[in-house]
């Protein structure tokens, strides 16, 4: 069934990965149990169990890819079930942990980065290093995106990071202009892949094309080693920092800076209003300030 909707929806790589780790989770479970056979009470008997080790965006994740399976599976006639058994079964998520970094983690990452000495190998270079920070600090982009971008969409003569339809989230184009404070970044990142050698359609953010002490010099940066770097990071200045906090903190201090939520969803690349809704954090001593200026 998984192979078909490969098949007819032409899906990206990295939604096959993500649907195959759906099933290979269910399958686990119950390995003896083909689609047509599993029922409701199948479903609700996994969700007790997984909901001990999981959290529940967690299992509303394996739902959603789930359920459209099952959809596709049912409208293609490829079972013969007319209900699909993971309809409702996602549960309430509750609040979960704040996502905006504040300006304490900002310092210790600064202090941090003062010297190179110190800094652990994962970390260095330190100017692409803080390069990386940087462009997820103010531009919000996706880790994704990010390892995606080739040499090709960074225009420097109109200041734009191009994201091209493949590689974004929603299957659209969008632009991301490069703030001012990142323009020598770019510029310097884009002379010292020229001065190697790398063509138009070499990766742009590469940590290995620049380090000398890691072991996958001359390999491409993959999304769990962009991931990884931000584990050492946090480790080092024990708070938890990650690519997708940075988009959620530059939501917030848009919006506190009275940017239009517009332009805000504009920015992150959003389709729906409400997700970016979803990003933006509130802060108890702006609604003080709101509430002491009443009378």
């Amino acid at each position: 069934m998984i192979n078909s909707i490969f098949l007819f929806r032409e899906l990206r790589p990295d939604t096959e990965k993500a649907y195959q780790k759906v099933v290979n989770q269910l399958l686990k479970f119950y390995p003896d149990k083909s689609p047509q056979a599993l029922t409701k009470a199948d479903i609700v008997h996994w969700r007790a169990e997984v909901l001990f080790r999981i959290k529940p965006v967690t299992w509303n994740n394996y739902c959603r890819h789930l359920k459209s399976l099952y959809n596709f599976a049912i409208e293609q006639n490829f079972i013969k079930n007319k209900d699909n058994p993971f309809k409702k079964m996602m549960v309430r998520e509750g609040n979960t942990s704040r996502k905006v970094l504040d300006e304490t983690i900002f310092r210790k990452i600064d202090l941090l980065f003062k010297s190179e000495e110190n800094l652990p190998s994962r970390l260095r270079p330190k100017w692409f290093i803080l390069c990386l920070i940087n462009v997820l600090k103010y531009t919000g982009i996706r880790r994704a995106q990010l390892v995606k971008l080739r040499i090709k969409d960074i225009n420097l003569s109109r200041k734009m990071i191009c994201i091209p339809s493949h590689i974004n989230k929603n299957h659209k184009y969008h632009e991301i202009p490069i703030p001012q404070i990142l323009f020598n970044d770019f510029q310097k990142i884009a002379e010292e892949l020229r001065r190697i050698g790398d063509d138009e359609d070499a990766q742009f953010f590469n940590v290995n094309r620049f380090s000398t002490t890691n072991y996958r010099q001359g390999e491409m940066m993959s999304n769990h080693q962009l991931s990884h770097i931000f584990y050492v990071l946090s480790k080092e200045i024990s708070c938890k920092v990650s690519p997708h906090r940075f988009r959620h903190t530059l939501a917030t201090k848009l919006i506190k800076n009275k940017t239009s939520i517009y332009d805000v969803k504009r920015i992150l690349g959003h389709s729906d209003l409400k997700v970016t809704m979803s990003y933006i954090e509130e802060d108890p001593e702006d609604l003080r300030s709101a509430l002491d200026s009443v009378y």
